[in-house]
């Protein structure tokens, strides 16, 4: 057994709902033009249903909670104040970041140690908004756009997505180490104790 497979959910169920929910933000944000948002949102989209889709099978899924964090930023967008969904934009680069390292842990030969997860999850997400800044960068030179404000302001952006790296990686070590300790007790029981 990996050392991340205490993460498994039990058949997806959860994390099917959430993806409807997802799918449902992709459409709104679509439908009100919001272009940038649409390929944010079909990207997690494509990250989130991809091991089910590779595996054929529809219990290849990311445990709720990960699968929460990714939809966050599409819920905020349709939902919340504006200031709510930049910092929800951060997160939600955070959780994609979280769920392609869940996702190489679980569904792949690839094995990695729980902090090397973390640190992984935290140059993942600043290694995305790094590619969001060249984007911006040359949409700005090329195509006129106004995307970059400032050097100041991309390096605030640096910062709020490091910072959120981080605390999805925190948020990830608890979760983890709740899980290996949760199973460690049901093992523990003897047969017909569990539940």
């Amino acid at each position: 057994m990996g050392v991340l497979e205490s993460l498994a959910d039990d058949g997806g169920g959860v994390s099917w709902a959430l993806v409807g929910v997802l799918t449902l933000a992709i459409l709104e944000n679509l439908v009100d033009g919001h272009l940038i948002w649409t390929g944010f949102l079909a990207v997690t989209f494509v990250v989130l249903v991809l091991p089910a889709a590779v595996f054929r099978d529809r219990s290849a899924m990311l445990p709720p909670e990960v699968t929460a964090m990714a939809v966050l930023p599409g819920v905020t967008r349709a939902l919340g104040p504006e200031w709510v969904t930049e910092y929800a934009t951060y997160v939600g680069v955070a959780a994609v970041a979280l769920a392609v390292v869940v996702e190489l842990a679980l569904f792949t030969e690839a094995e990695m140690s729980p902090w090397f997860a973390d640190v992984m999850v935290v140059l993942t997400t600043m290694a995305a908004i790094g590619a969001w800044a060249i984007l911006q960068f040359y949409s700005d030179q090329f195509l006129g756009t106004e995307l970059l404000g400032s050097a100041d302001a991309v390096m605030w952006e640096f910062v709020r997505a490091t910072a959120a790296g981080i605390a999805a990686a925190v948020v990830f070590e608890f979760y983890f180490e709740y899980n290996t300790a949760s199973n460690a007790t049901l093992a523990d029981l003897p047969e017909g104790d569990s539940g």
